[in-house]
């Protein structure tokens, strides 16, 4: 799945409501490790849809960290989706 194009809304793990926003901002707020994310969103990994994380992570993490160091010049919009995985 390509998490990218994914509306934040989408539900990642149903059984605490966490969706593709929370594990973001959880990955804008530092996290760097699927452990972390997982910590800081309260999830286990028995909790279904907790397995996605790592994939989620695969595809933002590198966005945020171009964005955060200033090499995506202002959003995907303005690098010309060099910052996409």
């Amino acid at each position: 799945m390509d998490w990218t194009r994914v509306p934040a809304a989408t539900v990642v793990c149903e059984e605490k409501g966490t969706t593709l926003r929370d594990v973001v901002r959880s990955i804008m707020d530092g996290a760097e490790t699927p452990d972390t994310v997982m910590e800081l969103l309260d999830l286990t990994s028995e909790d279904k849809g907790a397995d996605k994380i790592p994939e989620i992570m695969d595809a933002f993490v590198p966005m945020v960290s171009a964005w955060k160091n200033g090499s995506c010049g202002g959003g995907c919009a303005g690098c010309g989706g060099s910052c996409q995985p």
